[in-house]
């Protein structure tokens, strides 16, 4: 601890008083305090591949004492499939090459994993290994639930709020409503423009459903290539759902997207939508639900594209 004391002095110049700050000899720091303090996972290991010193947050990231995670070479609590990796870049360590971003999972005391991003620093001269592991789960959670290219909800995202949504609707007795978007001549699109404007396209055509979803619940995902899919809170019956759907094809095509086709002419990007409402009964899955608003989808591409198709009950 840096201790300070005041003097007070007077000025030669005015005569009146002025506080100085005078600090004595600093003491040394208790470096102990700050490892065992840090809230990142700190760690001392060896190249043999054990820890030889790890803090207190790796004991509360993982739920093992350090006596534990001290007592087994530390590969045993990597996740099997990150066990090679995390072995090559021991070696690479024990080289003196600095590991800067490297990430596996760690099995914690719940037998659950816990994702850790690493960056270390070997020492030549003693073969240890300095270490600073954060905990990433929820970072990668969140993550595996986006679209890389759209930055939307993702099929995944999708599946497990329609079974939540599901579940909660055979408790209520309520509908459960979703629509399907999928944009036209989506492959056509593509080949013209090429894959990396066709995925601006995708961006633009995502932000614009998730911009007009104005009901606070609704979930807006991309489920492939270029079909959307959105689930409607508060039990909505069919025909309302298929409103909404309606609305939001309508605002892709004020988008006033267009390309040219690869035999010549002007196209204009538009979405064909479908709608689908039920109540749920006790043993049935939400895949018959799925099934209803991709026949609606088909309804309205067969069509011509840019319309709606029939909501079904």
């Amino acid at each position: 601890m840096v201790k300070c004391r005041y003097i007070r002095s007077t000025s030669p110049s005015s005569g009146t008083e002025v506080s100085s700050l005078s600090q004595s000899a600093p003491q040394p720091f208790d470096l102990d305090r700050f490892f065992d303090y840090a809230v990142d996972m700190l760690c001392i290991a060896d190249v043999a591949g054990y820890f030889r010193r790890v803090n207190h947050s790796f004991e509360r990231v993982l739920g093992d004492t350090q006596e534990e995670l001290l007592s087994r070479p530390f590969v045993e609590f990597v996740h099997p499939d990150d066990r090679l990796e995390t072995v090559a870049q021991t070696r690479r360590l024990s080289t003196g090459q600095l590991c800067l971003a490297f990430e596996n999972r760690y099995r914690s005391k719940d037998g659950s994993y816990r994702h850790l991003a690493w960056t270390c620093y070997p020492d030549a001269e003693s073969g240890l290994l300095y270490a600073v592991a954060r905990d990433v789960t929820e970072e990668r959670l969140r993550q595996s639930r986006l679209d890389a290219v759209t930055g939307i909800a993702n099929r995944t995202a999708w599946d497990q709020e329609l079974r939540g949504e599901w579940r909660r609707s055979v408790r209520l007795g309520l509908p459960v409503a979703i629509g399907l978007l999928d944009v036209d001549g989506f492959h056509a699109y593509n080949q013209a423009v090429g894959r990396l404007a066709g995925d601006g396209g995708l961006r633009q055509i995502a932000g614009a459903l998730k911009t007009g979803l104005r009901r606070e619940g609704d979930l807006i995902a991309r489920l492939a290539g270029g079909t959307f899919g959105v689930l409607f809170a508060g039990g909505l019956d069919a025909a309302a759902a298929l409103a909404q759907c309606d609305r939001l094809r309508a605002t892709v095509e004020h988008l006033g997207i267009t390309y040219q086709g690869r035999h010549g002419g002007s196209h204009h990007v538009t979405v064909s939508g479908g709608a689908a409402a039920r109540i749920p009964g006790r043993n049935e899955s939400p895949d018959v639900l799925a099934d209803a608003a991709r026949h609606a989808l088909q309804l309205a591409k067969a069509g011509g594209g840019n319309r709606r198709g029939v909501a079904l009950p």
